[in-house]
């Protein structure tokens, strides 16, 4: 945990030095919304969206009058979910929660003064995994448990695509974005691997946001 927490500082640090390199170019942020994640694996659908939150902050560096560079440092909840409800044995579902620190960084055109579309890499460092299961087995007893899952057992590294529109209120923003994930999620060798295959995490990422 120490680890985890030295590294987020370094983090932080970073955001605050890059902001005063830029000047009175740059600004400071916060912000926090709904994350809609699942991952690609086979029969997936809709169905399987699981929703978490996402939290953290960004840097928008203005480059000219049109594109800015927008670095970001978020927590970011991932996963899916996996109904029983056409199961024989159980009914309900297990939510798979995969906790990343996320850092995408973002090139921003402004196609107005106030509007504008988002591109660019992220990478996530996975923080830890579990599964919620909230069913009932054999219509006789209820399972409601929360299990840590070894952490080793996924790969720590995530990376991908992000792309997405944002609204500038000064001092407000709001805006969504859609993350396509490059990278297998379980560790190779392991029985994640055996359940999850090379399936990849993808997120609809809704927020809200404030620029100091």
């Amino acid at each position: 945990m120490k680890n985890y927490k030295s590294k987020i500082l370094l983090l932080l640090a970073t955001f605050l030095i890059a902001g005063s390199a830029f000047g009175q170019s740059s600004r400071i942020g916060a912000k926090a919304g709904l994350n809609m994640s699942n991952m690609t694996v086979e029969g997936n659908n809709d169905q399987n969206l699981k929703f978490g939150l996402n939290a953290g902050l960004f840097g928008k560096f203005m480059l000219n009058e049109t594109f800015a560079l927008q670095p970001e440092l978020l927590y970011s909840s991932k996963g899916f979910k996996n109904n029983f409800d056409e199961s024989l044995i159980a009914d309900g579902e297990a939510k798979f929660n995969l906790n990343y620190i996320d850092i995408p960084v973002k090139l921003v055109y402004y196609l107005a003064e106030d509007f504008s579309f988002q591109f660019g890499p992220y990478v996530g460092y996975l923080l830890g995994a579990n599964v919620d299961t909230d069913a009932e087995v054999l219509d006789f007893f209820n399972v409601d448990s929360a299990d840590e899952l070894k952490r080793d057992r996924f790969n720590a590294l995530d990376y991908g695509l992000i792309g997405g529109l944002e609204f500038e209120l000064e001092p407000l923003v709001v805006g969504f974005s859609y993350n396509l994930g490059l990278a297998k999620v379980a560790a190779d060798n392991e029985p994640t691997e055996e359940m999850l295959g090379d399936a990849k995490n993808t997120v609809i990422r809704v927020y809200a946001g404030i620029l100091f």
